[in-house]
């Protein structure tokens, strides 16, 4: 015999004590209230009347599905995404429910061990709102998941999550000595150095008899008093003029050489990541011994995209087995964001 819900203001509510021992007890369905009875949110009473577990009930008239529906999508912002990710998941074994004491999150499991965020494709990626959902969840001390759904209700889901992630590689000793600013790139023609720069750190890439560095590293040698950077005709190259020229090519090149920064503390052999469709590629070890672990695509606090170029960019990191992380730039800060191909 099916469970007996009445549609009483808006809720669904289940009054027999073994139906409701049934939904809540073994399925976590539905919220206890007091006098003994079970309430259903329109969701999960939608699951259950299309799984043909309920029946429901309106001043004696049967509500059907298609009722149930429309009444739902009036009282839930997209309804229909939603009710397909809260579907998938219930069928998957996850035992979710609603949950709006978060901003932005949907979904919560029994045991708040994990929140869901659903997403259609068509909505956009801000990643301010996320970086405050994760903080958020964080400190609850659970996982995050985002579902987006698409337009032929396909759910793909990720694990989102800040990332403090570190390299081995340690910082070296040089010699200082001079590089040549030609119009890409700066190039060390001085035998010691430039074999103990490719050997030791792995900066540049051989070019002849020399060593050709990217604006970065060239940069990032130059302030650590390794490099002086001279034109052709051997005359110096102020940091404020080397890095006007680099600008002039590079506008984001300010936010970038923050993140190269950053990640060269951090232990990681860092490289261009162009050839990936990213800003860097990074290497925990030797690069000789290893393939690239990370993927690090730079990216403002004002930052939006539309998921479809997101789901791209994971995509694309995934099938060359690497993790994308986002690198956010703020004033004083860089958070790092990853995300991962999930399979709930």
């Amino acid at each position: 015999m099916k469970t007996q819900g009445k549609f009483i203001d808006e809720k669904i509510i289940i009054e027999k004590p073994k139906e409701i021992g049934r939904l809540f007890n073994k399925s976590h369905f539905g919220k206890p209230l007091s006098g003994n009875k079970l309430e259903l949110d329109l969701i999960e009473s939608c699951f259950l009347l299309d799984e043909d577990k309920i029946s429901i009930k309106k001043d004696e008239i049967k509500i059907n599905f298609e009722k149930l529906v429309c009444i739902a999508s009036e009282k839930i912002k997209n309804f229909d995404i939603k009710y397909i990710v809260f579907k998938e998941l219930k069928n998957r074994g996850c035992s979710i429910k609603l949950y709006n004491d978060l901003k932005g999150v949907t979904f919560s499991d029994y045991k708040k061990e994990f929140f869901v965020c659903v997403f259609s494709e068509n909505s956009f990626f801000d990643v301010k709102e996320t970086i405050d959902i994760i903080f958020r969840v964080a400190k609850k001390n659970a996982k995050l998941w985002f579902a987006v759904v698409d337009c032929e209700g396909d759910v793909t889901y990720y694990d989102v999550s800040i990332i403090d992630f570190k390299g081995f590689n340690k910082k070296a000793n040089y010699s200082k000595n001079k590089g040549f600013l030609f119009e890409n790139s700066v190039i060390v023609f001085d035998e010691k150095l430039k074999d103990n720069l490719f050997e030791k750190e792995f900066f540049g890439k051989p070019f002849g008899s020399g060593l050709r560095l990217s604006y970065a590293e060239s940069l990032y040698l130059s302030d650590e008093k390794i490099l002086d950077i001279k034109n052709i005709k051997e005359i110096d190259i102020s940091r404020k003029d080397f890095v006007k020229k680099i600008i002039d090519i590079d506008p984001m090149f300010d936010d970038r050489f923050k993140v190269y920064c950053d990640l060269k503390k951090r232990g990681l052999v860092t490289k261009t990541g162009f050839k990936f469709g990213t800003d860097f590629r990074c290497y925990t070890r030797n690069p000789d011994e290893i393939h690239a672990e990370y993927l690090v695509h730079i990216i403002d606090e004002k930052f939006k995209s539309a998921w479809s170029e997101m789901s791209r960019a994971i995509r694309l990191a995934h099938s060359v087995n690497k993790e994308i992380i986002f690198a956010c730039v703020e004033k004083n800060k860089i958070e790092y964001i990853k995300f991962g191909r999930l399979r709930p």
